[in-house]
């Protein structure tokens, strides 16, 4: 909290009060979901298993990429050399991929989940339609399939650009990067590239 109310505090201080605006909407969209997943094959040398090496090896992959929706509100403050805004959004995800049977003991990841994330941007214009955006993103979970034991807490960091195609309306083209694991020990981190279009109601 006290970094969001420093940063405000500097985007105060570089624009005067009447060159800010404060707009509120609506936003909606798509999150085309993935995860960085370990991938884990075994070590059928067993010569090499006798010298001291792992039976399994590992090195990281992605999930499918798969669209799903999203949707919610935003609350943005505009100025000339940018904007801070805090979108607040339902969202759905799945992490779906394929697995080795000789490895794993079922063949297909296939796990939903729902979140309501709090996305936290700074903006700084590039042009009159251009901007780029980095953020924070705490995600709470709110719903899942299966018994798995989700972690109900996923914090994001968030890097990516915008488009204004008119005075007020924007979209973003964003990247999301969960910091924590969304199973403890699993090493599964959410990734998330949303497309969020903004429309303001004021």
């Amino acid at each position: 909290m006290k970094r969001i109310l420093f940063l405000l505090l500097i985007f105060v201080s570089l624009n005067s009060f009447s060159q800010i605006r404060l707009r509120y909407g609506l936003t909606a969209g798509l999150n085309v979901s993935t995860a960085l997943l370990p991938e884990l094959k075994l070590n059928t040398d067993i010569n090499s298993i006798l010298k001291g090496e792992n039976v399994v090896e590992g090195d990281n992959q992605l999930a499918d990429y798969i669209a799903l929706y999203k949707g919610g509100v935003f609350v943005r403050l505009d100025a000339i050399i940018g904007s801070l805004k805090l979108n607040i959004n339902y969202d759905k995800t799945n992490i779906h991929h394929n697995l080795d049977p000789d490895v794993y003991s079922v063949n297909e990841l296939n796990i939903f989940l729902s979140y309501l994330n709090f996305e936290i941007t700074g903006n700084i214009n590039l042009s009159k339609h251009f901007f780029i955006s980095v953020g924070y993103v705490p995600s709470l979970l709110l719903d899942q399939n299966g018994d798995l034991n989700i972690n109900k807490f996923d914090p994001k960091i968030l890097s990516g650009f915008g488009i204004r195609i008119s005075d007020s309306v924007t979209i973003d083209l964003n990247a999301l990067y969960g910091l924590e694991e969304i199973i403890d020990g699993s090493y599964i981190h959410n990734l998330i590239i949303p497309v969020t279009i903004n429309i303001p109601l004021n």
